[in-house]
């Protein structure tokens, strides 16, 4: 095989990897590790070794500058521990590093658009099948939303994430993709999904399975991310970017009209949570208002933190009188500052890009850093670096720019 087929297989492997072996960990210590990112990991050595992946000019720089800084910071702290005297977790730092190191990657020869995006879209196509078909399954009495009695617990990655939630009609749960974690997780891959298609292939079958998967998850997070894409798009594409928007403001719309009169309880239940963000305990509130107000009380206690954090680990472990969850901005800069995070983002989003990847980097963006702590989630990390910034993609002959 060349270097162009090479890496259409890297893609798809790890898109395999990524969305179906995602509940399965390592034994390593008290906390078992994610089995997708040593997978991940090592097909990269392997499209190294082979010359099917190169290192980014560009990025692997920011990537040395973000590991000086951090461990600038992890040796500030061990001299001057500051007011909060959290010793850093190295193994946290170790996995964030090691985890971001997945975004210097580059194909080394351009690889075709819509062939790359068929294959990232036709794996997640199928985990759009398998989350409607767990949704419907579960009325027939079959609840397939754990592996547990059907895996060996020590190869289970599930501790710790929200696998069952009720829909908030009947005893109905939300789908979960069956190999995700959670709908939140469904939501955001089925809203990217949308998004590809949207831009690239346009099929109508496929666009109707992602909003299919969309709707049934029955969670915010990725109706977010679509909203993102609708205002990127909007103003980064012009007339083309114009009518996609309009397109998928019209899908929303036809997705929301249907549920009104198919399923009138669903859609009350989803409707009730659009005041979470105000509403103290909701997830609304603990994923997007918490992790600031952590943010503001660590910089009014120290204010040196700014530049260098408070050390690895420290943000999950500090003792505040509301409950309290970290997005992958407020995890950064309090662990490491915010140098550390400007230079995080901009590892995230610069490379040579097409018009296309260029339409995904606010949506990719928001989904990593806003909709969950994925800095550390390989599962959601590397799906979307590649899509953004790994794939080294040239728009196919008579294709749209």
């Amino acid at each position: 095989m060349d270097h162009v087929q090479q890496a259409l297989v890297f893609a798809t492997l790890v898109m395999v990897a990524s969305m179906f072996l995602q509940r399965f960990g390592l034994p390593a210590g008290s906390k078992p590790v994610n089995v997708v990112g040593p997978v991940g990991l090592g097909l990269a050595a392997v499209g190294i070794l082979r010359g099917t992946l190169t290192f980014s000019r560009i990025r692997l720089p920011l990537f040395l500058l973000l590991c000086a800084l951090a461990l600038l910071g992890m040796a500030y702290r061990q001299i001057i521990p500051g007011r909060f005297q959290i010793p850093t977790v190295l193994p946290s730092l170790l996995q964030f590093l090691i985890l971001t190191s997945f975004a210097t990657l580059s194909f080394a020869a351009p690889v075709p658009e819509r062939e790359f995006m068929r294959r990232v879209t036709g794996v997640l196509s199928l985990v759009a099948v398998a989350g409607i078909a767990q949704f419907f399954l579960q009325f027939a009495g079959l609840g397939l939303f754990s592996f547990r009695g059907i895996v060996p617990a020590f190869l289970l990655f599930e501790d710790g994430y929200n696998l069952q939630i009720p829909a908030g009609f009947g005893n109905a749960l939300k789908a979960n993709g069956f190999f995700l974690l959670e709908p939140s997780i469904f939501s955001q891959i089925m809203a990217f999904g949308l998004i590809l298609e949207l831009l690239v292939l346009r099929r109508v079958r496929m666009l109707a399975l992602f909003a299919a998967g969309l709707m049934l998850s029955m969670a915010g997070t990725g109706w977010i991310v679509l909203a993102a894409f609708v205002v990127s798009s909007a103003f980064s594409m012009g007339r083309r970017g114009i009518l996609i928007s309009i397109l998928t403001v019209a899908l929303v719309g036809l997705l929301a009209g249907g549920a009104l009169v198919l399923a009138p309880d669903a859609a009350a239940s989803f409707s009730s949570r659009l005041d979470e963000i105000v509403r103290p305990g909701t997830s609304g509130h603990l994923r997007f208002v918490t992790p600031f107000w952590l943010l503001d009380d660590v910089l009014t206690d120290e204010p040196s933190a700014a530049l260098l954090g408070i050390g690895s680990g420290g943000s999950e472990r500090l003792i505040r009188s509301y409950e309290y969850t970290v997005n992958t901005p407020v995890k950064i800069i309090v662990d490491y500052g915010f140098p550390a995070f400007v230079v995080y983002v901009a590892l995230l989003a610069v490379g040579r890009k097409t018009v296309t990847q260029r339409a995904i980097m606010l949506p990719g963006l928001m989904l990593l850093l806003f909709t969950g702590g994925y800095q550390q989630f390989a599962p959601v990390l590397f799906p979307v670096l590649l899509v953004m910034s790994v794939a080294n993609l040239r728009p196919d002959s008579g294709a749209a720019p």
